[in-house]
């Protein structure tokens, strides 16, 4: 691997299927990150709902009630793997539920906890969940990271925040399955673009044999570039997309036609208009 080259690897386990689906996804998740340890993936991204997909609104309220034992199974995780993980579950504090999402270091300390800032209808009516207030960064050996989850790639904000932040990797764990699998490809990829960052997207595969028909999980776990290119892709089933990046060299192109070639991160933000924005933000 070169100088500055890391690898990432986005797990997709199956989605659960049966009494004991949730059990086996769990454990399926947990050997394909082993799998990708092995391959020498540097940071592992597990999907969205870990501890609770396939459960139901009880069963899942409870594992968000007790969240320790996932937690110190992706602690040591992380000494074991010597890596990074990126752990999304639901979690209660206090007396409230959050879709949270964990990034461990090799170390197995809690280096940034990100609280889903956009939660569709079903997370605040039936699961009772509270969105989250901040969308932060985090300065890691790897590179600049921050973290959006499943419905937040609807808001462009969110991912702008990451990137005016200096964000060089957006991690998007996801569930999305009421939207196309191609339209929500394109949104990867046009986040990925418009806040000059890798993204990268772990979700759930079909059970084996299953077709795809809308309203399922269609896989799609992936590693995007910043120019919008997809560098691997997990397909439909259960898999791991795995790529190697470079989260310190920046996009290059021509600015406009006959302009040399600079970092689009750069021009971008010295072309901004931050005074004509102000209608983004206010109450309608």
């Amino acid at each position: 691997m070169g100088a500055g080259m890391i690898r990432i690897a986005a797990i997709q386990p199956a989605a659960p299927v049966g009494a004991d689906g949730h059990a086996a996804m769990v454990a399926a998740a947990w050997g394909l990150a082993a799998d990708a340890a092995d391959r020498g993936a540097e940071l592992i991204v597990l999907p969205e709902y870990l501890n609770a997909m396939g459960l139901d609104r009880e069963a899942a309220r409870h594992r968000a009630a007790e969240p320790g034992g996932i937690i110190e199974q992706a602690r040591e995780f992380c000494r074991d793997a010597a890596g990074w993980l990126l752990l999304p579950i639901i979690e209660q504090r206090g007396a409230l539920i959050y879709n949270a999402a964990h990034l461990f270091s090799p170390s197995g300390d809690t280096i940034l906890r990100y609280d889903k800032t956009h939660l569709t209808i079903t997370e605040r009516r039936d699961l009772g969940l509270t969105p989250g207030d901040a969308v932060p960064v985090v300065d890691t050996p790897l590179g600049r990271i921050g973290v959006m989850t499943c419905y937040d790639i609807y808001f462009p904000e969110v991912a702008r925040l990451l990137s005016l932040q200096g964000a060089d990797l957006i991690i998007f764990p996801s569930l999305q399955r009421s939207d196309t699998p191609e339209r929500c490809m394109l949104m990867g990829r046009v986040r990925a673009i418009d806040s000059t960052c890798h993204l990268v997207r772990a979700s759930y595969g079909l059970p084996s044999g299953e077709q795809y028909a809308p309203g399922k999980v269609y896989g799609g776990s992936c590693v995007i570039a910043p120019d919008g290119a997809v560098l691997a892709e997990a397909g439909l089933y259960e898999g791991v997309a795995i790529a190697e990046v470079d989260l310190h060299a920046p996009w290059v192109r021509n600015r406009c036609s006959g302009a040399p070639p600079e970092p689009v991160r750069d021009f971008i933000r010295q072309d901004r208009r931050p005074e004509l924005y102000g209608q983004i933000v206010e109450e309608t």
